[in-house]
Parts: structure tokens; C-alpha cells; sequence
């Protein structure tokens, strides 16, 4: 007796939910694999632009570095705003000058280390292109306000930046470092995207450099480089950019849509197998 296939109850597989042991490291694995992605990247770009230079009989010395230019994830070059030229050089002048942020110096002796001062003094050129220099934030300015960033996005802004790879503990460190100076200030937020479970993700915290650190860092006290941030700002004012924190509750309403939607996504796939388990090939005619 031949019964129609809509007749058959089949259980649907349970959806697997990954331990959070497991959930890291693939996530982690995915933003290696990333990173490595953006330092081909850079090195591709500044290999085309030597190129181009060489084309026109000038010198092949393209880099972005400490340079007052940052390269785009989508492989373009951006030119900044003529105050990050002295700004950015402050930050390489610590590399051979301990002394070029003296409350870093004091208060921290892991400076009198060349290899420490050279790992903060990039980190800084990586943060700083992503700061307020007015207010001090660092984020991404929008209609709404300035947005949070996260450390994972400035160590890809690193990759881009220098063509090399930093390992998460290494810009921790140097964190840890102009914390300790009372340069930097940062702020997290923890967001209970599971009530049943206790899940708990983290948005972007809220980073802020100090006014101490400004102090330190001396060329904002120049006239001319004052009137070129401020000149800066009124551009991006016009724009319709504002230049407050974005409201916390914004920031955690954020987390939990992306949390809700991956975890829909994985419910989405995990049905979807129903479909393939359940293909019959087609009958080859007699």
C-alpha cells in the first residue's frame, strides 16, 4: 500500500546552538581572516600608486603611515584634512623621542622600550583619524551624532594603515598604555540580548581622549593647526553632521536587532535542511 508523501511526519532536526566557547573562536577566526584581507589590500594599493609614480619618472615613496592620507575598505585613498599632517607626525616623533608625550613617559615605563613606543605611536595614528579632535571622541560622525567604533574596526584600520597584522592583546596593551597615562578614557556597554539565557553581547564602547592628552600632544595649541580643525568641523557641520554621543539606548537597540537577526538566520538555515534531507533523486524512466 503506497501512502502520499504529505502523509509521512517527519521530525525537523533540533537547531544547534553553538557554545559560546565555539561561537569566539570562529568569530575571532573570521575577523584574522579579514584583517589579512585588508593588508593585501593596502599592499596592492600602495604597489599601484608606486606604480603610477614611477610611470611619471617621480620618486616611488607612496605610503600611507603616518601620512595625512587613509585608505578606504573599498580600496580608495582619502585625503585628510591638513591639520592630521603635524598631528600624525607628533605621534611618529615619539617613536625616537620618549619625551614627545611626557605624561606617557612618566607613567608608564614600558615607553622606555623602542618596540612599545613604535606600537603605541601607530595605534594612535590608527585611533586619532577616527576622533574629534574638538571634543575628543572617537567615532564616526552622523546626523544622529557620533557612533561608536569598535576596537575590532581600528585594528582593521591598522591593516589598512600600515599593511601589517596586530594581534587584539597587542592593542590592548597599548590601550592599557595611555589609559595608565590618563590619556584615554573608555566606557562599555553591555547590552542582555536573552532575558531566558543571560546572553550578553557588548556594543561599541564609548572611547575619549583626554585633555591631558591634547596638552601633551602640543600642536593643538598652534594657532594655525586650531584654525584648521575648527575650519574642519564648520565643513562637516554644513554637511549635517553633529557631534554629540549618540544616545545609549540607540547603541543597545542596535546590538539586539543584529543578535535577533543572526539568530533568525540561523533558524532559517537550520529549516532549510529540511528540504535538502528530504530530496528524493529523480526516477530514471524504465
Amino acid at each position: 500500500m503506497a501512502f502520499a508523501e504529505s502523509s509521512i511526519s517527519r521530525p525537523q532536526p533540533t537547531p544547534i546552538t553553538p557554545t559560546k566557547g565555539e561561537y569566539d573562536a570562529e568569530y575571532r577566526a573570521k575577523r584574522k581572516l579579514r584583517k589579512q584581507a585588508l593588508i593585501e589590500l593596502h599592499h596592492d594599493v600602495v604597489e599601484c600608486e608606486n606604480q603610477k609614480l614611477q610611470a611619471q619618472d617621480k620618486p616611488t615613496n607612496f605610503a600611507i603611515g603616518f601620512r595625512a592620507r587613509r585608505l578606504l575598505r573599498n580600496g580608495e585613498v582619502e585625503t585628510l584634512p591638513q591639520e592630521f599632517a603635524r598631528i600624525l607626525k607628533g605621534c611618529e616623533e615619539f617613536i625616537d623621542n620618549p619625551n614627545r608625550f611626557p605624561s606617557l613617559h612618566a607613567w608608564c615605563d614600558a615607553t622606555n622600550n623602542v618596540q612599545s613606543r613604535r606600537l603605541i605611536a601607530k595605534v594612535l595614528a590608527c585611533i586619532l583619524p577616527n576622533t574629534d579632535l574638538i571634543g575628543g571622541r572617537v567615532g564616526v560622525p552622523t546626523e544622529a551624532g557620533i557612533r561608536t567604533i569598535s576596537y575590532d574596526q581600528l585594528q582593521e584600520d591598522y591593516a589598512l594603515r600600515f599593511g601589517e597584522f596586530i594581534s587584539p592583546n597587542s592593542f590592548k596593551k597599548a590601550i592599557q598604555h595611555l589609559g595608565h597615562a590618563g590619556y584615554f578614557h573608555s566606557e562599555r556597554i553591555n547590552v542582555c540580548v536573552d532575558q531566558k539565557s543571560g546572553t550578553v553581547r557588548s556594543a561599541a564602547a564609548f572611547k575619549q581622549f583626554t585633555e591631558r592628552f591634547f596638552s601633551d600632544l602640543k600642536v593643538v595649541r598652534y594657532s594655525n593647526i586650531c584654525q584648521m580643525i575648527i575650519a574642519t568641523r564648520e565643513r562637516q557641520k554644513k554637511k549635517g553632521l553633529r557631534f554629540f554621543w549618540v544616545a545609549r539606548r540607540l547603541l543597545m537597540e542596535g546590538v539586539q536587532q543584529i543578535f535577533n537577526a543572526s539568530t533568525l538566520n540561523d533558524y532559517a538555515d537550520t529549516t532549510s535542511t529540511v528540504f535538502t534531507a528530504y530530496q528524493h533523486p529523480q526516477q530514471v524512466p524504465l
